[in-house]
């Protein structure tokens, strides 16, 4: 090295490495940074980096974010008492989900702070006010509500955010940025598994009736029927098993069925037991589910399944997120394909 010697056993700070290298501190930070585009000659990019290497030199964590503006904090808002049963760490989604964030989380240096929604608040006293500190630098949504205005408030105030698969309703001035599975497609598939089977007349257990699941669901449903002649008779129902119940029971009191169309596999026990109230259960039952987690096998009652890639949702959320932290893109929407797991014994082709 042409700068001067560095004294051995002592804590190496940028200055010290400017030093070492014999150039300003403001160039060693920019090399650092990845900052240095075309200014700095290559060689001299990778003097700095080598020194740095030999050094052991480590970067000052809050100096990094007063350069950078950012605090390497993503913020991920969960509802305190989600629609299914339990906390939110019972939803197998939602596990799954966190668990494909955690590679990329890796990878990129950022790092995630929980939130758990608190409806009796108002959004300001809670994550705006982590933006305005600095504290986080992007909002991922899991489980909003149609009704939240989330998105109005953060689009109004340049905050980076993300809907992670369900959204409020969007409006025409304002397109939510999210990543979600593709749930029309899958629904589509599940639903035409069932005519091939042979379902001329389907109970439809759907979701939350202003979902933005239900409506992409219903999309899908409609898409495969289309020209069938198969009859639909639409419940709603929350993605619990005693409404479930209660709703599907209600239905068949009133009429017989030969399949049953279930939105989610967390209604399942509902919908079983009321279909063996009525003789239905058993071999004589076909019935589909349009939202299963992908680490879950086909029930013996299962004709076919939509399995759901929570994993690469999970991925593509962190990913996304930063894209928009970074001003790469302004707008994010993107739909994680499912997949269709079909049960042989209810086909004889």
């Amino acid at each position: 090295m042409n700068g001067k010697e560095y004294p051995a056993g002592r804590s190496c700070s940028i200055r010290d490495l400017a030093r070492y290298v014999g150039l300003s501190t403001c160039t060693v930070s920019k090399v650092l940074n990845n900052r240095a585009g075309r200014k700095i000659p290559p060689a001299t990019q990778e003097r700095v980096l080598a020194a740095a290497r030999e050094l052991n030199y480590v970067p000052n964590v809050n100096a990094q974010r007063l350069f950078r503006r950012r605090s390497g904090v993503i913020g991920l808002l969960v509802p305190a008492h989600p629609m299914t049963p339990g906390n939110v760490f019972g939803d197998s989604h939602f596990v799954d989900i966190l668990s494909g964030m955690e590679p990329r989380l890796e990878e990129s240096d950022y790092h995630l702070m929980l939130l758990f929604r608190n409806e009796e608040k108002r959004p300001d006293e809670s994550y705006q006010r982590l933006f305005r500190a600095g504290t986080i630098d992007g909002l991922l949504i899991w489980g909003a509500s149609p009704e939240c205005g989330y998105h109005r408030e953060l689009e109004e105030n340049g905050m980076p955010y993300l809907f992670i698969t369900s959204t409020p309703a969007a409006e025409d001035s304002v397109q939510v940025n999210t990543v979600a599975s593709d749930y029309r497609r899958t629904a589509a598939e599940v639903t035409g598994a069932m005519v091939r089977a042979g379902c001329r007349k389907l109970l439809y257990l759907a979701g939350p009736e202003k979902s933005s699941v239900t409506a992409a669901m219903r999309l899908g449903v409609d898409d495969a029927l289309a020209g069938s002649g198969v009859r639909l008779v639409t419940r709603f129902s929350r993605y619990v098993p005693d409404e479930a119940r209660n709703a599907a029971f209600e239905a068949l009191k009133r009429e017989q069925f030969d399949g049953i169309l279930n939105v989610s596999r967390d209604m399942t026990p509902g919908v079983l037991e009321a279909a063996e109230a009525f003789g239905t259960g058993g071999d004589m039952l076909r019935m589909a589910t349009l939202d299963c987690a992908s680490n879950r096998p086909l029930l013996p009652q299962e004709l076919a399944a939509g399995q759901v890639d929570d994993l690469s949702i999970g991925r593509a959320a962190i990913d996304s997120l930063i894209e928009l932290i970074e001003r790469k893109t302004a707008r994010i929407s993107k739909r994680i394909p499912g997949t269709l797991a079909v049960n042989p014994r209810f086909f004889t082709d």
